[in-house]
């Protein structure tokens, strides 16, 4: 059978955000892009999300066009499908989407229809970037894929690394050099500040983290993680990584967000932040509010001189870093950024200190 049809899957990163949630000005880009395609729209179809988010569907006459956005992450999944045996139908609609939406990066997959499809390399996971490259991981064994109440998670074993986690497909920590990471996080704090009266992580679901600052004997350690599931799947499949910290009698673990958390608790010697930089998941709020918040709220939360560390983002990722620089440099005094090569990331990190 031949291929009767030309598929093209999607995705639109870092777009601009105030049309993402206006139907009838998607709905237009849709009905203009279709007539530079010579594609014909039959039937269009479009749903508002509560609080935020749109789907379109406009069935054409040669297949359909289906976009979903997501504002809060500046981001839009999109699947063009024409039966045309000419491809340039579909790529042009691409093109011009992109242009409308302001993507910045897209990745993209491309589908000849009418023959059996084949899904290669099963045994890879890849860890997406928007600054130019991405990072495959083999998987020798798959230890656990589970979709949680606001991320996916993948844990898997790779000859190298050991056991990796992964959220929304995004590396977290590696076994093989989680001490070195968690040291570059927790060292600056023990170089300054000798005793620890109460510690905070932000995150922290791993367990990583605390095994690492519970070394230092503080009297008092929260964990705020807003997944439910994470400590008790750590201590079940990322033990290698840490080991019983939730278990030791001055740690306690908050199912909360951190933000709440942190608006209505204060009085910490030192706060670390192991939360993701791009929180669409769990969160509604545009990425820079967020952050904006975060990080007002942790200094709030501090203690005359209290200490913030956290690592920032990969060096490439400098939509990210110029980002958070400002914001951490109007909250906080005696800023210090550090690089470091974490092996299984294959990049260098930047890591961050700062005081009240």
């Amino acid at each position: 059978m031949k291929p009767f049809g030309h598929q093209i899957v999607a995705e639109f990163v870092d777009c601009s955000q105030n049309i993402l949630n206006d139907p009838s000005a998607l709905e237009e880009i849709i009905g203009q892009g279709a007539k530079k395609s010579n594609v014909g729209i039959l039937k269009t179809s479009s749903h508002q999300f509560d609080p935020i988010g749109v789907t379109i569907t406009a069935i054409v006459s040669e297949s359909h066009i289906a976009v979903h956005t997501y504002p809060e992450a500046r981001h839009v999944s999109l699947d063009i499908f024409t039966c045309s045996p000419d491809p340039t139908k579909a790529h042009t609609m691409l093109t011009y989407l992109k242009s409308e939406l302001e993507a910045k990066t897209i990745r993209t997959l491309v589908l000849a229809r009418g023959i059996p499809l084949e899904i290669k390399e099963q045994n890879w996971i890849t860890t997406s970037s928007g600054y130019g490259f991405e990072t495959r991981y083999h998987v020798k064994e798959n230890v656990l894929s589970q979709k949680l109440k606001y991320q996916q998670i993948d844990i898997i074993e790779n000859e190298n690394f050991g056991r990796m986690l992964f959220l929304d497909k995004e590396l977290q920590i590696a076994e093989k050099d989680a001490s070195l990471y968690h040291t570059h996080v927790v060292n600056p704090i023990i170089n300054q500040r000798k005793t620890l009266e109460h510690v905070v992580i932000l995150g922290g679901g791993d367990g990583g983290l605390l095994h690492e600052i519970l070394k230092h004997q503080p009297k008092r350690v929260t964990v705020v993680e807003i997944e439910e599931k994470m400590p008790e799947l750590s201590q079940k499949y990322l033990r290698c990584i840490c080991q019983n910290a939730f278990s030791e009698p001055q740690v306690n673990i908050v199912y909360y967000d951190a933000n709440h958390y942190l608006k209505m608790n204060t009085g910490f010697d030192v706060i670390m932040y192991d939360l993701t930089m791009h929180p669409a998941s769990f969160t509604y709020l545009e990425r820079k509010t967020f952050l904006n918040q975060i990080f007002e709220n942790s200094r709030q939360g501090l203690n005359k001189d209290g200490i913030l560390s956290l690592q920032c983002c990969p060096e490439f990722d400098e939509e990210t870093f110029n980002m958070l620089k400002p914001i951490l440099l109007r909250n906080f005094s005696n800023v210090c950024f550090e690089k470091a090569f974490i092996p299984s990331f294959s990049e260098n990190l930047i890591f961050c200190t700062a005081q009240k």
